[in-house]
């Protein structure tokens, strides 16, 4: 039985430092991260096994937020969240507006 699964995405475009911390502040506290490593222009997450929902979720957010493809996350995709609107091929971005 694995552990962990190792999830590649396509590293995002920061606009500054901040931008950039925030982002790896923000992957390391998913509830199911357990190491990220960049290679070359990707980043490989692992996550420990169960993926939680909460995890998912957040991944969505964050994959939406620095315009990452999400398809990498399909193995995530569970029916506990395969509700959320994220998933979609294309979602409109906010108007900034709270």
């Amino acid at each position: 039985m694995r552990d962990s699964i190792e999830i590649v995405l396509d590293g995002p475009v920061f606009f500054a430092q901040q931008d950039e911390e925030q982002f790896f502040s923000w992957l390391a506290a998913l509830p199911a991260y357990a190491g990220v490593k960049g290679r070359g222009r990707q980043l490989h997450l692992e996550l420990t096994v169960p993926v939680d929902p909460a995890t998912v979720e957040s991944l969505l957010v964050i994959c939406h937020r620095w315009e990452i493809d999400k398809a990498p996350l399909a193995p995530l995709k569970t029916e506990a969240v395969s509700w959320h609107v994220l998933w979609a091929p294309t979602v409109p971005k906010g108007n900034g507006a709270f």
